[in-house]
């Protein structure tokens, strides 16, 4: 009796944090799909305070911290007036220096941070881009570092360069090498599970085209 006792408080006890588990996937896939769908400001925020709410309670998680910064970022390239798409960086860079606390060692984090990086630069262009670019990929060196293998490096390496002037290193010319090698690990990149970060191949396929005219 005592051992069917124990067996029923063990099932009940796993089948509780199994529904806790489907409950906190369920929740990050639907606005991870929301994020992908969001047209303008108002619905980004949604997005974004919906992340912040999971990231509150998921503590010991990195994952909803990077997409409430994430969010944010891409927020920012939506934002028209220049301080207030700093004060969307600001807020951005507060959820992915928490992620980094929980896992440092994490390369869509320093992606992420690089990215960040890159948006700065979008605000004030001839007076961040040498600041933030050099910052921007010692963030992408440091995640190739951990996974060579994630097509976001090589990505936002070649925007990087792209954007960069030409008496600088810049242009299409060695931009293409970057969009080149990203092309070629996104096509064999696999993600773990359906929540990991799957974004860029539809951005760099733009990006080499262009390169190649």
């Amino acid at each position: 009796m005592k051992k069917l006792t124990l067996v029923f408080v063990l099932s009940l006890t796993l089948s509780g944090v199994f529904a806790q588990k489907s409950v906190y996937e369920t929740e990050m896939k639907k606005n991870i799909d929301l994020l992908y769908v969001a047209k303008n400001l108002s619905e980004y925020q949604k997005v974004a305070n919906k992340f912040d709410l999971i990231a509150n309670k998921e503590t010991t998680k990195w994952l909803p911290l990077y997409y409430a910064s994430f969010t944010r970022i891409l927020m920012s390239y939506s934002e028209k007036d220049e301080d207030k798409r700093d004060a969307l960086l600001d807020e951005a860079q507060k959820p992915l220096n928490k992620a980094l606390k929980i896992k440092e060692n994490e390369s869509e984090l320093l992606v992420l941070q690089g990215m960040l990086y890159q948006a700065r630069i979008s605000v004030s262009p001839m007076v961040r881009g040498y600041k933030y670019s050099t910052l921007s990929n010692n963030s992408l060196n440091e995640a190739k570092k951990i996974n060579k293998e994630n097509p976001r490096i090589y990505y936002l390496a070649g925007l990087n360069t792209l954007n960069m002037p030409s008496m600088f290193g810049g242009g299409k010319e060695k931009a293409l090498p970057y969009f080149q090698k990203a092309k070629e690990k996104y096509d064999k990149f696999t993600v773990s599970n359906e929540l990991m970060p799957n974004w860029g191949k539809s951005g760099n396929e733009e990006k080499l085209a262009y390169c190649n005219k």
